[in-house]
């Protein structure tokens, strides 16, 4: 849960990631230019079927740690299910050709001790995760997170977005798309978003995916089974390789007003 509401082998691309090695990550020349390449989302008339080939994905497994995320019915943990999810949804995207980056593939978080000393552990975690971000060019970032609300009636997957990113809006569009023709019942659509942390900071192709409300019983049990994390995180990689392989993502849609 989010705020308040809480080609190179994937194992060596998240030790690369997890322990700075520079020869395995591409230094951005600017540090001051946005982080993913101008129009490298563009489709490429000689790219593979998939549409992902040679993309550099960012899968950020929200919380973990001490920071549980939210907690659902039967004692569920989100920290639990994000990392497995975005453990699935990482061997998708390289089957597919795509260069994945994790920011967190075991239960920790980022922050430093000097944060923890300082008492800024929430946000050291996520300027961790962003530099993670900034030690590379990457193509897209998703972060994965679950939902939770005082009544056990509400559910559904769903997509945040930052207002002012078309890029993002164009990928948050087909994401739900994917979620509501693969997942458990939704009548959610995306959602624009002006102050999340990891939204306003990373440009491009950025999205969040609820994937689900903890809060909900049959949500909640869904989510802790193999399968339906599987479903979840199949329907991620659909979304991205159909973002990527649709001429029509060259022409995202206007910005929120």
């Amino acid at each position: 849960m989010h705020g308040k509401h809480k080609h190179v082998p994937l194992a060596l691309a998240a030790m690369a990631m997890l322990l700075g090695a520079s020869s395995l990550v591409v230094p951005t020349q600017d540090a001051r230019a946005a982080w993913f390449r101008p129009l490298q989302h563009k489709v490429n008339p000689t790219a593979q079927v998939t549409g992902i080939e040679g993309k550099v994905i960012v899968v950020d497994a929200g919380h973990g740690g001490r920071d549980s995320g939210a907690r659902g019915v039967g004692g569920v943990i989100e920290k639990d299910i994000t990392l497995a999810v975005a453990h699935k949804l990482a061997r998708y995207l390289q089957q597919g050709g795509a260069i994945v980056m994790m920011t967190r593939t075991t239960d920790t978080d980022l922050a430093t001790e000097r944060d923890r000393a300082m008492k800024q552990r929430h946000l050291g975690d996520l300027r961790g995760r962003l530099n993670v971000v900034r030690r590379q060019r990457v193509d897209a970032f998703v972060s994965i997170h679950c939902n939770s609300a005082p009544s056990p009636d509400w559910r559904g997957a769903q997509v945040l977005y930052l207002k002012t990113n078309p890029h993002a809006k164009q990928l948050a569009a087909v994401m739900q798309e994917t979620f509501r023709a693969e997942l458990l019942p939704t009548k959610r659509d995306i959602q624009s978003n002006r102050t999340l942390f990891l939204l306003k900071r990373i440009e491009g192709p950025t999205v969040l995916a609820e994937i689900g409300f903890l809060s909900n019983p049959d949500e909640a049990r869904a989510l802790t089974t193999d399968h339906y994390q599987e479903r979840v995180a199949f329907a991620m990689y659909q979304a991205l390789v159909r973002y990527f392989s649709d001429p029509a993502a060259s022409q995202p849609a206007e910005k929120d007003t």
